[in-house]
């Protein structure tokens, strides 16, 4: 399996799951009115791209945005910009190329996280501040497996912690080793190394990045079965914390006390739930999927239906953000004021856009 076809197998194991419903039923959410919505794909005048953009992140403060342009002369490569979205300065992150993913956003917009490369994707930590790129790989991988390739997991919002995999092209060995590199000292910690058959799929910090969510994907003979891990990284203890057959991490909290996950059951629908890693209380947010949150997890990204919406899960109150077109929507992140970046192709979300391409967009329910 190519690099490329093994990147969109985990964008579809990040969307699925299938598990078991949870008790504890949300109060019924508010009707949904419409968000403003802004394009953030756009020159720093304010122009439209001639090219698709996508997999956009912002940062917690909600002043920094990036987002991934193809290349407008029509090659493979594709750009990663940072945009300043109170100037609308952009700047380009150096060594955009064929394999490039954005993971996220230290909460200042000072780190970025990515992964790049020709041949296979390799993770990376740009700081804007000093212009320097560090590339993350161990000193000592493991001695009992092969590793060509590797990617950005999460960032911790001070920024100085990046969650990577190892692996290589062999089945579901393409992310088959979590690390955690302390980007002060240059230590990286081993999270855990999965057998052949199971692989990472995503991956959040804390605001500091003591705990360590994620995500693994293995394969059995009922198909593929997902389930969440949250480890303290102090203490060494590591615990399973979802409920049901299947689940889809979504996000840890910043102050590393609850874990959004999202299940599916058996009939096809999904639901999402929050535990609190204290009491162990699982509670049921939404009859919905979970696609992104902010760190506080208040604000949340949900698929209803055949919309996009952004949900209040403290007011119950929610917006709705954009028609879900299949996979025309794909998620971002959210800042702590409810700001939703988002990537979308559908048309007539903002004035102007006549491109006829995929372009990423900010929701922004309180402006």
């Amino acid at each position: 399996m190519s690099v490329a076809a093994r990147m969109s197998l985990i964008a579809v194991l990040l969307a699925a799951g299938a598990g078991t419903a949870l008790p504890a039923a949300a109060a019924a959410p508010a009707p949904a009115t419409r968000a403003r919505v802004e394009r953030i794909s756009t020159d720093s005048d304010g122009g439209q791209l001639p090219s698709a953009s996508q997999a956009g992140a912002v940062s917690a403060d909600g002043r920094y945005a990036v987002f991934l342009s193809r290349d407008p002369g029509g090659g493979e490569d594709r750009i990663l910009r940072l945009k300043d979205l109170r100037t609308g300065a952009l700047t380009r992150i150096p060594e955009s190329l064929v394999y490039t993913q954005v993971t996220g956003l230290s909460a200042d917009g000072r780190r970025i996280a990515y992964s790049d490369g020709n041949r296979y994707p390799m993770p990376y930590v740009h700081d804007r501040a000093t212009g320097r790129t560090t590339q993350l790989w161990p000193a000592r991988p493991p001695e009992d497996g092969s590793y060509e390739l590797g990617q950005t997991a999460a960032i911790s919002a001070d920024g100085r912690r990046v969650a990577y995999t190892l692996g290589n092209r062999h089945g579901l060995e393409f992310a088959s080793v979590l690390y955690v590199r302390d980007l002060a000292s240059g230590a990286d910690e081993q999270i855990v190394r999965l057998s052949p058959d199971a692989m990472v799929v995503g991956a959040s910090l804390d605001a500091k990045g003591r705990s360590v969510a994620y995500g693994v994907s293995a394969s059995t003979g009922d198909g593929m079965v997902g389930q969440v891990y949250v480890e303290d990284r102090v203490t060494g203890v590591t615990r399973r914390v979802d409920t049901g057959v299947s689940a889809r991490l979504v996000q840890l909290s910043t102050d590393g006390r609850r874990v959004l996950f999202t299940v599916r059951s058996e009939d096809g629908t999904s639901a999402s739930y929050v535990r609190d890693l204290r009491t162990d209380r699982v509670r049921r947010i939404a009859g919905a999927t979970a696609l992104a949150a902010d760190g506080a997890l208040r604000f949340v990204v949900l698929t209803e239906g055949d919309t996009l919406v952004l949900r209040d899960l403290r007011t119950g109150r929610q917006r709705a953000v954009a028609p879900a077109e299949g996979d025309a929507v794909l998620p971002g992140s959210v800042s702590r004021h409810g700001d939703a970046v988002f990537t979308s192709s559908a048309a007539g979300l903002v004035q102007g856009d006549t491109n006829g391409v995929q372009d990423v967009f900010v929701a922004r329910p309180h402006r």
